[in-house]
Order: C-alpha cells, then structure tokens, then sequence
C-alpha cells in the first residue's frame, strides 16, 4: 500500500474510531439521564399515593392548631381544644336541648337522626352529658385533682393525672357544645353492643370516636368509648377511611391544602 493511501486508512480508522466513542458516550450519557429521570417520577409517584392515603403522625397534639373557636366560618366543625390548645374567650354558641342535655344547635339534627337511627336496632343511646361552661368544667377538674391528693398525691402530680381524663377549664371539648358523653361514661360502654353499632354507624351522622385507643400520645387522653365528637358527615367518613384521629386529621388536611407531599415537609 503506498504513503499516502496508508494515511488516509489511518485518519478514516481515527474516525471511525471517534464517531464510535462518541456514540457510546451520548447513549451512557442518555441511559443515565433516562434513569435518573424514572427515579424521580417513581418517587414522585409515591409521594402522591402517600399523601393521598396517610398523615404525617404527630407527636404532640401541640404542633397541631384549628380556625378560631370563636367564628362560624366552615371550619367550625373542625375546632380543635386539647391540653395545648384552649377555645377561644370570644366563644359563644347557640345551644338546644336533647335529653335534658345542651349540645350546640347545628349537630342537633344529625345527633337526634343517630339516637333515633340506633333506636330501631333495639339499641339506646342516653346523653350524659353535652356542653359545659367553663366554670362547670373547672370544678369538675377540680374535684378529679382533689381526689387524686385525697389518695396521697402531691399537688403538681395529681393536676398531672387528673389532665389524664379531665381536662382543665378552657380545654375540653364540652366547651364547644360539639363533644357528648353517652351511656353513663362507663370503661365497660367498649363492651356493649351499642358501642359497637357505634362504631360500624356514627361516622353516618358526622360522630367520630375522639379518644380512640391507640392514639393516646396524639390526644393526649387515654381511650374514651363513651366520648364522641361531631366533625360533619364528610369529615367523619375520611377519618374513619383513613383512621386518624382528630389531630392528625387537621394536619392532613392542612398539607392537602397546601399540596405539600410528607416527603417534602
């Protein structure tokens, strides 16, 4: 072969042999960006199913706040009093009496429909107690945190196991008129049929179980099968659904609101 043919085979090899690393390297180059690409909409996917279906688990019921008590607004339903959130002093509501018991005028409807709903299946469900006055609900705490010192008890350590189940004036529920007591406030209420009915139906009236067993961490109350809460039928089947209690339920709707995905908060 002579000189010059033998150059011009080494520049066509040279090139082919670049045309052919540069190719290799685009298709790593998009094998990687192709992969990195599907990782992120994998995690993104999941995200979304996991914001569709969970909240964030609290730790505290203090990290978690509610619209004012004070107002009518739409989320009166969703009004929040615990241990670290205390109702508004503005608080007022127009109450109605059932059973000889005020609860506020707006649940009245949907409570009556539940007793009466309960009544065909043989089953009773008696109030024991609705809406409370601040006052009324400071000398019950009271009376809760005297007998844990008549029991010997320090000061500081029977208001702290007395908060266990009765809480403090300006902090219960009862405050709102949307919490009731039924059947004698009774441990042994868990064990009755109504109960149970309770559980399978009240959700369809817009009641849910606000001290659950289980979440006592979260609500900072232990289990209370006689206590229920009134949050609006749309609220009560999405918390049963997803098994939060109420708590949890506002945080989740908060970050629905704001479409924030846990993996992002």
């Amino acid at each position: 072969m002579k000189p010059s043919s033998l150059k011009i085979a080494k520049r066509i090899l040279f090139l082919f042999l670049t045309t052919i690393g540069i190719a290799c390297l685009l298709f790593s180059s998009i094998a990687a960006l192709s992969w990195a690409l599907g990782i992120q909409q994998e995690v993104k996917q999941n995200a979304e199913r996991e914001t569709t279906v969970q909240a964030p688990v609290q730790s505290s019921p203090s990290s978690v706040h509610s619209s004012s008590a004070s107002d009518g607004s739409e989320d009166w339903q969703l009004i929040l009093v615990n241990g670290q959130t205390k109702i508004s002093d503005s608080f007022s509501v127009k109450l109605e009496t059932i059973q000889g018991v005020q609860v506020d005028a707006r649940i009245l409807s949907d409570l009556r429909a539940m007793i009466e709903a309960a009544k065909a299946k043989g089953l009773t469900l008696t109030l024991s107690s609705g809406y409370r006055s601040k006052a009324r609900q400071a000398m019950l705490f009271e009376n809760a945190a005297q007998e844990n010192r008549s029991l010997g008890m320090n000061p500081v350590m029977a208001e702290e196991v007395a908060e266990q189940s009765v809480a403090r004036a300006g902090h219960s529920e009862h405050e709102t008129g949307l919490a009731i007591d039924l059947n004698g406030v009774l441990e042994t209420f868990a064990d009755t049929e109504a109960y149970r009915w309770l559980q399978r139906h009240a959700y369809e009236y817009g009641f849910v179980l606000r001290y659950p067993e289980g979440k006592e961490e979260i609500t900072g109350i232990r289990f209370e099968p006689w206590h229920f809460r009134y949050v609006g039928k749309e609220h009560a089947r999405k918390m049963r659904l997803l098994n939060l209690c109420l708590e949890e339920y506002i945080s989740y709707c908060s970050l629905q609101k704001q479409h924030v995905s846990p993996l992002e908060s």
